[in-house]
């Protein structure tokens, strides 16, 4: 096997590891899969988000408190591309939360992973911003 093959399947293991580790909550082991320069980036970004969030600490803190609000987490993932020549990995997934007071929040993403020594260096995250908003307000008044 390539070292880009190799590669692509460490990042393929790390990029369901995300999903899982969210999916329990578990920010604090979730947080070692991201470099210390990692990078989200929000391309549309709901009112009162930003469009991006960088550095791991930033990252992990915003995460932190944003999960503080969720019930409940999860993630169905519906595709998952790595990339041909590189060890970008592109996945199409559908979250479902319950907001802390029982509101549910759902939608449709497609994100992009690029990888920097095994871990996440950037995260760019596609989503229908209006969707989004209900948990941007949730987290105004937490």
């Amino acid at each position: 096997m390539t070292d880009l093959h190799a590669n692509q399947a460490r990042n393929l293991e790390t990029v369901r590891s995300f999903f899982d580790l969210l999916h329990n909550k578990d920010i604090n082991n979730w947080a070692e899969l991201w470099a210390e320069n990692g990078r989200i980036i929000v391309p549309y970004p709901s009112a009162g988000f930003g469009d991006s969030i960088d550095g791991k600490a930033a990252i992990v803190d915003a995460f932190k408190g944003l999960f503080g609000n969720f019930e409940s987490f999860e993630s169905e993932l519906t595709a998952i591309y790595p990339a041909a020549d590189s060890e970008a990995v592109v996945v199409e997934y559908r979250n479902r939360a319950v907001i802390k007071g029982g509101t549910e929040y759902t939608n449709s993403n497609i994100a992009v992973f690029r990888f920097e020594n095994g871990f996440i260096a950037a995260y760019h995250d596609y989503f229908d911003p209006r969707r989004f908003q209900v948990v941007v307000d949730a987290l105004a008044k937490g």
